[in-house]
Formats: structure tokens, sequence, C-alpha cells
């Protein structure tokens, strides 16, 4: 009995400290990410470019691993690919969103206005799934909307970025969708198992997909001007910067998302909210002590505490409501 114990507690154990590295990951590459990409668009001002390089960039990453045999294949069906191009289209929206918004504005101006992304879920759902989350639920996401209205303001005066804040909404709309879809694309657990079709392939397949029709909309929106403009570029900036710049900020904005999967993979509903409202609050800290933004004033880091702390409500209550209804048919 000894002998079992100890193994069983050494598994929990470094399954704890697997997590522990995991989050740890998931939050060094987001700080990462979110200052090179701000630091990248303050130099490359071509957002539309640094976009579509970062969905692209995740190749040097996947194919590797997939051609090494690392990680299997995924057999993609008609119906597959369907699905995914839907999913992928609705990340290019919310990542062009999302990159657009942090080139208008501070970073932690649209991380203030990304923590309203339960609100669209929420009504999306109960559109789309006509599932619609019971109103204690719903109640939690006053204080979210609250906070980031107060955020917004100088005062009682509306003070804010316009684009800053269209593109952060634009990308909640987007990723609420995504993530409504991609649930329902990965409910058959067995068939998604049979066809290698793990989250993290998943998130491998769309970010492809996103990366090809990206292409055309950087061209469309910046090729141009990227022509035009290229000697006065790079007479500030050498091009082997330029690259870099653009290919670190890729890599980091795959490899958080894919270290999200895996850290989130072995958390519950309620620890995986934590780490989420607590990623936010580090990745706010980390761009004001990086000095890429300028401090918050106390109105604002106000509303980002309670926006942010809502959105944590938001998911506990939720995670609680749903143990509750699984523990009644039980």
């Amino acid at each position: 009995r000894r002998v079992i114990f100890s193994v069983s507690d050494a598994a929990a154990k470094m399954s704890g400290l697997d997590t522990v590295f995991y989050v740890a990951l998931w939050y060094g590459l987001n700080i990462g990410y979110n200052i090179y990409n701000k630091d990248t668009s303050n130099q490359f001002p071509f957002p539309w470019i640094i976009g579509c390089i970062s969905l692209g960039a995740g190749l040097l990453y996947m194919l590797p691993v997939w051609l090494l045999g690392v990680r299997k294949i995924p057999k993609l069906t008609s119906g597959d690919v369907a699905k995914i191009a839907t999913i992928a289209a609705l990340h290019t929206i919310g990542h062009f969103g999302a990159v657009l918004s942090m080139s208008f504005g501070a970073a932690t101006f649209t991380h203030v206005v990304k923590a309203a992304e339960p609100v669209f879920s929420t009504i999306l759902n109960g559109l789309i799934n006509k599932s619609w989350a019971p109103m204690q639920v719903n109640l939690t996401l006053i204080p979210v909307v609250a906070g980031v209205a107060w955020s917004c303001m100088t005062g009682f005066s509306i003070e804010m970025n316009v684009n800053a804040f269209i593109g952060a909404m634009v990308s909640n709309l987007a990723f609420s969708l995504r993530s409504i879809y991609m649930k329902n694309a990965l409910k058959d657990k067995t068939a998604c198992a049979a066809k290698n079709l793990d989250s993290a392939n998943v998130y491998a397949v769309y970010t492809i997909f996103a990366f090809i029709l990206s292409i055309p909309l950087a061209y469309y929106f910046e090729g141009e001007k990227l022509a035009s403009e290229w000697p006065t570029i790079t007479s500030k900036i050498s091009e082997l910067e330029i690259v870099k710049l653009n290919i670190i900020t890729g890599l980091f904005f795959y490899l958080y998302n894919e270290s999200a999967s895996l850290a989130l993979g072995n958390l519950d509903g309620v620890a995986h909210a934590v780490c989420n409202t607590v990623k936010r609050v580090v990745i706010m800290i980390a761009m004001v002590v990086s000095g890429i933004d300028p401090a918050m004033s106390t109105q604002k880091m106000t509303g980002a505490a309670v926006a942010i702390g809502g959105t944590l409500l938001y998911a506990v209550v939720k995670s609680n409501v749903a143990n509750a209804e699984k523990a009644k048919t039980a």
C-alpha cells in the first residue's frame, strides 16, 4: 500500500508541476508577444502585415513538429475542412481586430476591453445554440460592462481611442463565435481522435488556414503602402531587424496559444478562470513596467479591476452552476 500511495502521490505532484510549468510558460510567452507586437508596430507601422506574418510564423514550428513525427499529422475530410475554414475565418477577424487595436492605442486598453468577451459569448451562445445562461450568471456581466465603460471615460465624459475600442470589440465578437463553432466542431471526441484532431492540431490547422486568408487582406490594405514607404522605413530600421521583429512576434503568438491549451487542459473551470484573469493583470503590469505602454490613470485602473474581477466572477459562477446541474442529473 505504501508503494502504491507513493507512486500515485508522486504522479500527482508531477502533474501539478507540469501545470505550473505550462501556466508560467503561457504567461511568459503571452507577455513576450504583447511586448514584441507593440514594439514591432511602433517601429514598423503596418499592422495588417504584422498580423499576417504572426499567423504564418507558426509554420516554422508546426511543420518540423509534424514532419519529425513529434505530433501526428491530422487527417482531414472535406467536412472537417469546411468546419475549420469557418473557424479560421473567425480567427482571422479576431486576430486582426486585436492587432489593430493594439496598434491604434495602448495594449493595456485593449486588454481591458477584451475582458468583455464573456458578454459576447453569453449572448451569442443563447442566439446560436438556444442555450441561455441562468440569471445569476447574467448578473455577473454587469460589473464587466461597468468596468469597461468606466475605463473608457475621464471623469464622466467618454474619452477613448475609438479605433482601438472598435478593434478590440470586433475581436471579442469574432473570438466568441470561434469558441462556439469550435466547441460544436469538436463534439465527437472519438472521431476527432481517430483523425488526430486534438486541440493542438486543430489550432495548428486553423492557424494555417487563417494565414492563407490573411495574405490577400495584408496586400489589399498595406501592400502598395509598404512598397512606396519601404525606402523611408528601411532608413530608420534595417531589413534584418524588420524580419527579426516580425518572426519573433509570430513565434511568441503561436507558442503562447499552444502553451495555453496545454495549461488549460490540466485545469478545471474555476482554475482556468483564475489563471485567465491573472494573465490579463500580469500582461498589463508588464506592459507598463517595460515602458511600452504609459501608466494607467487611477480611473482606468479602477475600471480595469472591476471589469477583470467581473470576468472572474462570471467564470466562477458559471462553473458552479454547471457543476450543480451535473450533480442533479447524476
